[in-house]
């Protein structure tokens, strides 16, 4: 894959989920163009990922928070900001099935638990990230979707990733009324989907 250097030069990326896979990639990759990192994961893994950061030339931080919750999210995001000054891009990577099964198997806690894993860390950082980003008139978020949308045993974690692309959507809208109410250039917000995705291609890129 090619790499672009200095692309993030300047720039402060926050990489929830952090510690592994999808994650650790692209907070490695942001680290090899130039970007300065703030690592958020529940994992003390996550302190393994800012060395191989930090190895690349990047200024990195790990914070580890549950981002289930909100205090947890607007602690790592504060953090974030308090080391580097402000936030340009936030990536929301956190999410996952937990079981796969039919719907109808799910018991109340369990679909209660997907959502909670899935949804409410994307939530939760784009409330805590968003303020900052408008004041600034600047800044990106990408929230990661799956194409798991279209699986028959995972409804609870599909609907979370549906949900990221009508978050999107929803963000879009509200950053553009916001612009239009302020004179403010409107912040981009993106999502993107994957599929399965393997160890062999996560070290490739």
């Amino acid at each position: 894959m090619t790499s672009y250097a200095g692309r993030f030069a300047g720039k402060v990326a926050v990489v929830t989920g952090g510690a592994q896979g999808i994650g650790r990639t692209v907070a490695l990759r942001i680290a090899r163009e130039g970007g300065s990192l703030a690592l958020v994961d529940r994992s003390p893994l996550v302190e393994e990922v800012r060395h191989e950061a930090e190895a690349a030339g990047a200024e990195a931080i790990a914070i580890i928070a549950d981002l289930e919750t909100f205090s947890g999210a607007t602690a790592a995001i504060r953090g974030a900001r308090e080391r580097f000054g402000g936030i340009d891009i936030l990536v929301n990577n956190v999410g996952g099935t937990i079981w796969a099964k039919p719907y109808a198997e799910y018991a109340e806690a369990q679909i209660e638990a997907e959502i909670r894993r899935s949804l409410f860390p994307t939530l939760w950082c784009c409330r805590a990230a968003l303020p900052g980003m408008l004041a600034r008139d600047a800044g990106v978020i990408v929230n990661v979707s799956s194409i798991a949308t279209r699986g028959v045993n995972r409804v609870p974690y599909a609907a979370r990733a549906e949900s990221a692309v009508e978050l999107k959507r929803v963000a879009e809208h509200h950053c553009q009324l916001l612009a239009f109410g302020l004179g403010l250039r409107r912040d981009i917000v993106g999502c993107c989907g994957h599929g399965d995705i393997g160890q062999d291609e996560l070290r490739a890129s």
